[in-house]
């Protein structure tokens, strides 16, 4: 029998195993060492054939079965099926924290013209399958309520299964928004940040508008049920963020997203702590997920919080590459594009905010040229782990991703050691705490994992054993 490679981290009083499969085990120190100098007794190497770390020979099913997870884990879709479109710049809100650099609403040339909505329907016809989404961002999309129907009209008409996700401040529900809500293709996505003094504070500058955000909020909520709308908080202020999932629990919202204000666009200058407070926002992340799991666990209304739910998949569901974040490879032009209200093609919406600040052009292509696949190609080039001395050697790299933009707007580089950026820390500590819960046996703790890794809050652990002792 015959080891695969694998690596070894420290967690609590055990030593976490994991393997490029994402295989992985706990044991104690004896353990590893006896792993570590293949000195392994009849009972551990079961244990290690159980658990894919063992093969016989090349090419036997073990063999196989540990090469088909790798594959599986790094396989990228290869139909386009995503497409985040801004039809203008222009907004009618001027949140705080803005990521963009919006523009005032009443500026002209910061909209999509009917050639450039033209080209865009050429390109999907190109490039996209017959089930795709089409998310419409800004700016506020909503000031260009023609162009919504006119896309949702154009994907029937040529028979595409569409599924369209409106990114809306809800100041305005006019008719014509309403009868596209109406349609049962139709998403609405808003940003929920809090009650209603920290909605004024970040988002509305006034508690009149504040007031509306919240009628027209309750009035789809109502009317259509969660399903049809969803919300995402930002934090600046890391003291609201307790109150604010009191607030989505209130509402009946059943997943939220915690996350700090991003490095961009006019949050750089009004935010410049943004830059490197990965600790303090860390420390509040993982008090605020406790609290999240108590309130769960004590009252069974269960909320869901995305990136946890996202790097628990990623650990267990082979093949999960649903959030660009934590894809490896990450390359540009696969699934998604974003293209932005001058018709330029970006692969992801950092990208495109990173280029209208100036720091760097991250295009890669135009809707009238086309994809610029020399462009793509040196993009692509720093877009994957397995070429990263530090990212090599960690015991995490088979669940964790590569984000080039994120380096480049904070440290104006992508060559800085991964463990100096904030990417790496945050996710490192993340993973570490998913697998401190995983062996804690903490009832509050299992139950938790269950409902965010299947959906089903119980006590039975979604796993087998994981610990060798």
């Amino acid at each position: 029998m015959q080891l695969f490679p694998y690596k070894f981290r420290e967690i609590g009083n055990l030593y976490l195993v994991t393997n490029d499969a994402g295989d992985f085990f706990f044991c104690k120190k004896d353990k590893l060492i006896s792993l570590i100098k293949n000195e392994l007794s009849q009972d551990f190497k079961k244990f290690l054939s159980e658990k894919n770390f063992l093969f016989k020979e090349k090419n036997d099913f073990d063999w196989n079965n540990y090469k088909f997870k790798i594959l599986k884990r790094k396989k990228l879709p290869e139909k386009i099926n995503y497409f985040m479109i801004i039809p203008t710049l222009r907004c009618d809100l001027k949140c705080s924290y803005c990521q963009v650099s919006r523009v005032d609403q009443n500026l002209e040339g910061y909209d999509w013209s009917q050639k450039t909505l033209n080209n865009f329907y050429n390109f999907v016809e190109k490039y996209g399958s017959n089930n795709i989404k089409i998310e419409f961002q800004g700016g506020e999309p909503t000031l260009r309520t023609d162009i919504i129907s006119d896309v949702l009209k154009w994907t029937e008409n040529n028979s595409i299964n569409a599924e369209i996700v409106i990114c809306t401040n809800l100041m305005n529900l006019t008719p014509d928004l309403l009868k596209i809500i109406e349609d049962e293709r139709v998403f609405i996505s808003t940003s929920l940040d809090g009650n209603e003094a920290i909605q004024s504070e970040q988002r509305t500058s006034s508690d009149t508008k504040t007031n509306i955000f919240f009628t027209n909020f309750n009035f789809i909520l109502n009317k259509y049920g969660r399903k049809k709308i969803s919300a995402l908080p930002t934090f600046s202020n890391f003291d609201n963020v307790k109150s604010t999932i009191d607030k989505y629990r209130s509402l009946g919202l059943k997943e939220i997203f915690l996350r700090p204000v991003n490095f961009q666009g006019f949050a750089r200058k009004k935010f410049p702590e943004s830059k490197s407070q990965v600790s303090r926002w860390l420390e509040v992340y993982f008090k605020s997920i406790e609290y999240i799991f108590q309130e769960n666990f004590k009252s069974q209304d269960n909320m869901i919080e995305f990136g946890l739910r996202t790097n628990l998949k990623r650990i267990f569901n082979i093949g999960y590459n649903g959030h660009l974040d934590l894809r490896n490879p990450n390359f540009a032009a696969r699934d998604n594009f974003v293209i932005d209200y001058d018709g330029k093609i970006y692969p992801s919406d950092e990208s495109r905010m990173i280029s209208r600040i100036g720091i760097i052009d991250l295009s890669i292509g135009n809707l009238t040229d086309g994809l610029d696949s020399k462009k793509i190609d040196n993009f692509n080039w720093n877009q994957i782990s397995d070429t990263n001395p530090d990212c090599l050697h960690c015991t995490y790299q088979s669940y964790c991703g590569v984000d080039s933009v994120d380096d480049l707007s904070r440290y104006n580089r992508i060559d800085l050691p991964k463990h100096e950026t904030s990417f790496c820390q945050s996710h490192i500590s993340k993973f570490d705490d998913i697998f401190t819960k995983l062996i804690s046996n903490n009832p509050t703790n299992l139950y938790n994992i269950s409902g965010h890794l299947n959906g089903i809050f119980n006590l039975n652990p979604p796993f087998g054993r994981i610990i060798y002792d």
